[in-house]
């Protein structure tokens, strides 16, 4: 065998065997890797397609000049290719989607979604392919930054909001000419429903809009802002005042009205708590009332009050009615008694009926009433003479008084 392999002709035969070998391998391989006809086309053994979503778009432009709309945030990106190119590219997303505008002038262009990075055997399709974009002049302006409380009626009852600090509190606007042009309202919003302390709210996010409340797309520097609510509650304590309507009726007359809470605590604005004296009850009906008790009744509000400490207080009332009373043996006094006659008279005392409240029956005695006959101008006989009974002013208005006996019987005689 080893004299067989001495041979020159033996030598050449596996010299030819051995390269057309590795020619079949190399062969083989290649129409593994690039494809039997085309370079970009792998095989439908090896190929792998894969598509992702949501990468991100670059774009070239002279930023300080110029800026640009119309350009979405991602697209779509699908590579087909060999296994072993195209996986490490899907996982690792290392390359660029881009848009270059950098020789573009201002005005409307359409313009390819060029990418790089990716393997050339790889091949690439981005939807979408191109896009239109508006290129326009760059500009800037400073807007002084304002807060919109939102729910304002909403906080908590008895507080408000009494300062509002931003910071900073001006922000830059950056974008196109005509967008900048057009920025009217710079704010940030904040819900202050049931809020009731003074707090720092920070990263509150700024909006620009049109003078018809269209948000306009401009870049706000800073974007956010750090803003501090001052929160109070400004109160007062101020009388109770009642309020009445309507008469007690016939035969009831009030003694007294008196509050349970003389005074309560009301919040509100602080210029509204400067002018206010007192808190008025609601009416009171005096024709409802028909004897002592005690009612529950509410306290008048405003649209300026936000809370009071208490919406209603108790009243103690006290009432009296009519009664009668009797004064007996009240003393009878002739006037008016003729010359030269001697009067007697029957009976010489009267009992009077005083119709009127306890509280001022109980102040008049016998001194107060007054009973009288006029004899003026009667002659020497018998005669019925009518008599009148009358209270002292202090209580004529007050009181009713009356009595059994109207006349009294008077004989004048001579001397």
């Amino acid at each position: 065998m080893d004299k067989w392999l001495e041979k020159p002709w033996a030598i050449r035969l596996v010299s030819l065997f051995l390269a057309v070998l590795l020619f079949a391998v190399a062969a083989f391989d290649q129409n593994i890797n690039d494809g039997s006809t085309d370079s970009r086309t792998p095989s439908t053994a090896t190929n792998e397609t894969q598509t992702l979503e949501d990468v991100p778009i670059q774009v070239e432009i002279d930023e300080e000049n110029y800026v640009v709309s119309g350009i979405p945030d991602t697209v779509t990106v699908t590579l087909q290719g060999p296994v072993s190119l195209v996986t490490p590219v899907a996982v690792r997303r290392n390359f660029e989607v881009f848009v270059n505008l950098e020789n573009l002038d201002v005005g409307t262009h359409l313009v390819p979604i060029e990418y790089n990075g990716i393997p050339s055997k790889v091949n690439v399709y981005i939807e979408p392919e191109e896009i239109e974009v508006i290129i326009e002049e760059r500009a800037t302006k400073e807007f002084t930054a304002n807060v919109d409380l939102i729910n304002r009626d909403k906080i908590e009852a008895g507080y408000e909001i009494a300062n509002v600090y931003t910071e900073p509190s001006t922000v830059e606007l950056v974008g196109s000419k005509s967008a900048i042009d057009r920025a009217a309202i710079v704010k940030a919003f904040i819900d202050v429903t049931g809020m009731n302390e003074s707090q720092t709210i920070d990263n509150v996010p700024v909006k620009v809009y049109d003078t018809e409340g269209n948000e306009l797309n401009v870049r706000v520097n800073p974007p956010t802002l750090k803003v501090t609510l001052d929160v109070k509650s400004p109160n007062k304590s101020v009388p109770i005042s009642l309020k009445t309507e309507n008469e007690l009726p016939d035969g009831i007359q009030l003694l007294s009205m008196d509050l349970e809470t003389e005074e309560v605590q009301v919040f509100a604005p602080e210029d509204f708590l400067g002018t206010l004296e007192e808190m008025a009850t609601k009416p009171i009906d005096l024709s409802s009332i028909t004897e002592s008790g005690s009612i529950e009744i509410e306290l008048e509000s405003s649209e300026q009050i936000r809370r009071i400490s208490q919406s209603t207080v108790t009243v103690s009332i006290e009432v009296e009615t009519e009664e009668d009373r009797v004064l007996q043996e009240i003393p009878i006094t002739v006037e008016n008694e003729p010359e030269d006659l001697v009067a007697e008279w029957n009976p010489n005392t009267i009992n009077v009926t005083l119709t009127g409240f306890p509280s001022v029956l109980e102040g008049i005695t016998e001194n107060d009433i007054d009973v009288r006959a006029n004899l003026n101008g009667l002659s020497s006989g018998t005669h019925e003479v009518p008599l009148s009974i009358e209270l002292t002013e202090e209580f004529r208005d007050q009181v009713e008084i009356t009595s059994e006996t109207e006349n009294i019987t008077v004989v004048l005689t001579d001397e």
